[in-house]
């Protein structure tokens, strides 16, 4: 590999002395390090101020709960969250699935019926008992929500009769509402 001097301002002598100068001798000097001392500046606020950008951004978290509404009294399909999917109740599989997800803090099924809250506690999920009058499942997520006590960013409606549930999916969801109340606190 040859090195090829960058071709020089000067007039297109075949002086043999010009092809041993360096090829930034051209340049004025004084104008040569002045631009080397803005970009060397711009470099390093750029870097200073990506730092405090990340800093403040780890700084930021959010406290997150998946909530699982599930109830048994049904009209359509009485009992469906304890229907069992290859020997394990269907609640169980959406929990499992959403305990997966690595954004939630915290996931509990939030429930108006014994015979599920008592299956729930059986494989270790946390149990939210809620009253027979909420009308749909955001409801009860919001009932369960008060009852828990503690201040939650975000929470997330994990649907009951979803066994198949993708973490990535719950996890897109959070990192995009993060970013969404990260920028919203900014302003």
């Amino acid at each position: 590999m040859a090195f090829c001097p960058l071709p020089s301002s000067s007039s297109s002598s075949s002086d043999s002395s010009s092809s041993s100068s360096s090829p930034f001798e051209s340049f004025n000097s004084a104008k040569f390090w002045i631009l080397h001392g803005i970009m060397a500046g711009v470099a390093v606020a750029a870097a200073v101020g990506a730092r405090a950008y990340w800093t403040r951004v780890k700084k930021f978290r959010n406290q997150v709960v998946g909530i699982i509404p599930a109830r048994f009294a049904s009209t359509r399909f009485q009992g469906k969250p304890l229907v069992e999917i290859l020997g394990k109740p269907m609640i169980q599989r959406t929990w499992e699935r959403a305990k997966l997800a690595a954004t939630l803090d915290q996931v509990v099924v939030a429930t108006d019926d014994e015979k599920i809250a008592e299956c729930c506690r059986k494989f270790g999920a946390d149990v939210v008992m809620t009253s027979e009058s909420c009308r749909n499942g955001t409801e009860r997520c919001s009932e369960a929500l008060e009852k828990l006590g503690k201040n939650y960013d975000i929470v997330v409606n994990i649907q009951g009769d979803e066994p198949l549930i993708e973490p990535e999916i719950i996890d897109g969801i959070v990192k995009a509402l993060q970013v969404r109340i990260y920028f919203l606190l900014l302003l």
